[in-house]
């Protein structure tokens, strides 16, 4: 089942905010988005003009989806009025949520989203109850009482104190709990080239509070005007990679790189408005559609299933710059056999892709023009018959031979396979193949630069081992 998440937070007109970034965010990490509306706000990315709250309707939202779908991971952004405080409350607790709070009551252009001094009951009341929470510089400062601003890394004491202090907070009765909790403070501090946020995750060691403190740096940038939403895209991606069973530190992470990559690109909107730009550009579109091309080739025939392996096949496509697995496209789930034809899982995604995409980094050192890989089945007289029978050049490589340090890690395996293969043919062959070792399936590898080159290759195999 693919992972579910709740947004409960106000509409943004501009969809750069609000509940509709936080949809949009769920979506570009792999996370189907359920939603909730407080309030209905009237603004573009520069201006705020005021906001209807929907606290009468809220716990009716929340009702109809928290007692049919499986939700246990939520988002709360903005919280107009004591009301809505209390109907979150009680849904927290009633369905036991996972909560990750972006405690946001002052608009990104400086005006109330939430009734004067709601954040006093939103501390108490709420603090307790949240597993992450994502304060900017003035809202930990708030919080913490502490004066924070322009702090820097060689003056960070008292932002650590701020941090420390807050975490206390999410602890009912000030003790730390084995319930591990974080809060990270964003642009917590700059210094010459860069701005930092400060994470600080309590851990609970042999009996004993722990807390620990990590840093993420990032450029500093020179903007003219207002970036609009960046809160909601933070703290959105981080409950949507806790939907995906990561742990808390690794979901603050993975929120960090997602935050960073999307926040270099933005929509540049009149009067200097901008917006993160959460769309797929148009070379991971081409990607996408390729893969598709593919995939459609593959499914329309029953006979292509006989290519699906014991752990199924995958079809990775990358960009033509790729330098990580986030550069790489793939088939959630991959492809199974469905109704006697192949079936993909699930959706294509970028940074979905495991070994099929170390292949291809792998590769594109060596041809940079390599930019797909598909992984079939193997069978020892389909080897046979495609040497003889076809054009394709096949390079087999035995997994025994691999160094006994390299055999730990399947990553290092991917990278020996290619620089094997190279060394034996001089080039990326048009197949890999291996009969398999311990606990690995022997598999066949097919690489392409373009859909149409793997259809073509594909063909070829159909021609001369399926017919």
């Amino acid at each position: 089942m693919k992972p579910f998440c709740l947004t409960i937070a106000g509409s943004d007109p501009t969809s750069g905010a609000g509940i509709q970034a936080d949809i949009r965010t769920f979506d570009r990490i792999g996370v189907h988005p359920f939603s909730a509306i407080t309030a209905l706000t009237y603004q573009t990315a520069t201006e705020f003009y005021g906001f209807k709250s929907l606290s009468e309707d809220l716990d009716k939202q929340l009702d109809a989806i928290l007692n049919t779908y499986p939700i246990k991971y939520v988002k709360i952004g903005m919280i107009p009025d004591i009301r809505a405080l209390d109907v979150i409350k009680n849904t927290i607790l009633t369905h036991d949520l996972t909560a990750v709070l972006d405690p946001v009551t002052i608009s990104s252009v400086g005006e109330r989203i939430s009734s004067e001094g709601l954040e006093h009951e939103i501390e108490r009341d709420l603090f307790p109850l949240v597993t992450v929470l994502t304060p900017n510089l003035e809202e930990a400062s708030y919080f913490a009482n502490i004066e924070l601003n322009n702090r820097t890394i060689d003056d960070i004491k008292a932002l650590k104190q701020a941090a420390e202090t807050i975490v206390k907070k999410m602890y009912l009765d000030q003790e730390i709990s084995k319930i591990q909790k974080a809060v990270v403070i964003k642009s917590a501090g700059k210094d010459k080239d860069y701005i930092f946020d400060l994470a600080c995750l309590n851990q609970l060691i042999n009996g004993k509070e722990n807390l620990r403190f990590k840093i993420y740096k990032k450029p500093k940038l020179s903007l003219q005007g207002n970036v609009h939403g960046t809160g909601c895209v933070f703290s959105s991606a981080i409950s949507a990679y806790l939907s995906l069973g990561n742990s808390i530190l690794k979901s603050i992470e993975k929120s960090e790189h997602f935050f960073d990559d999307k926040f270099l690109n933005f929509i540049e909107l009149p009067h200097e408005g901008k917006i993160i730009d959460l769309t797929l550009d148009q070379e991971q579109i081409k990607v996408i559609n390729q893969i598709k091309e593919i995939y459609q080739f593959i499914s329309s025939e029953r006979k292509f299933s006989m290519l699906i392996p014991e752990v199924r096949m995958n079809i990775s496509g990358s960009l033509p710059n790729a330098a990580t697995k986030e550069d790489i496209a793939g088939i959630e789930g991959r492809i199974t056999i469905v109704g006697g034809y192949p079936k993909a899982s699930g959706e294509i995604r970028f940074g979905k892709s495991d070994h099929t995409a170390r292949l291809i980094l792998e590769a594109k050192k060596f041809d940079n023009s390599i930019n797909f890989v598909v992984n079939l089945k193997y069978k020892s007289e389909w080897i046979k018959i495609l040497q003889e029978k076809t054009d394709l050049l096949l390079q087999e490589i035995v997994r025994e031979h691999q160094p006994e340090k390299i055999m730990i890690t399947e990553e290092s395996t991917m990278q020996w396979l290619i620089k094997r293969s190279i060394k034996k043919s001089g080039r990326i062959p048009d197949i890999i193949w291996d009969k398999g070792s311990v606990r690995k399936e022997p598999m066949i590898r097919l690489f392409g630069k373009n859909a149409v080159d793997v259809i073509n290759k594909l063909q070829k195999i159909n021609s001369s081992i399926l017919n």
